[in-house]
């Protein structure tokens, strides 16, 4: 067990030092892996290699040379191609259902598969349940009554012959 901790503590430590590495790293590449570009590539700005990735990617250096902060770096680009460069959209507004959404489907989905798991359950129960408990059959239990019978009904019938 103190293997196990200490290995993961140094795991931790490992991630946190990584972390602390990529984020002082290059500050550009943080904000450009952020925004989508506009034109018709759609893809990410860090890897786009169109003119307006690359118009774009010089801003974002520019102004982290200039010292400006990430904030003022992404809302001047969004006040010049609008919202629609952001990876996600900001949660506030009409756009928290952008982000509610998945949670909220993928609850109402487990409900309703909880329920018809429920179902299938108690309907699998209730015919693995035999119809008529043996002890009900029309049987007697007293076998020597029923031998009885049979030969007094023998008998009388040999008689009457």
């Amino acid at each position: 067990m103190r293997r196990f901790a200490s290995c993961f503590l140094i795991l931790l430590l490992l991630a946190l030092a990584s972390t602390a590495y990529a984020k002082g790293k290059d500050p550009a590449h943080e904000i450009t892996s952020q925004i989508i570009c506009p034109c018709s590539c759609g893809e990410v700005l860090s890897g786009c290699t169109c003119e307006t990735g690359k118009s774009m990617q010089a801003t974002v250096e520019n102004g982290v040379r200039a010292g400006k902060s990430k904030k003022a770096i992404v809302d001047a680009l969004v006040a010049q191609y609008g919202e629609v460069i952001r990876g996600a959209p900001k949660p506030e507004g009409f756009n928290l259902i952008v982000w509610i959404a998945p949670f909220a489907a993928t609850l109402v989905g487990f409900l309703i598969a909880f329920f018809i798991l429920r179902r299938w359950v108690s309907r699998r129960a209730a015919a693995a349940v035999p119809a008529r408990p043996v002890e009900t059959l029309p049987f007697p239990r007293d076998l020597e009554s029923l031998r009885d019978r049979a030969e007094a009904e023998l008998r009388e019938l040999k008689r009457s012959r």
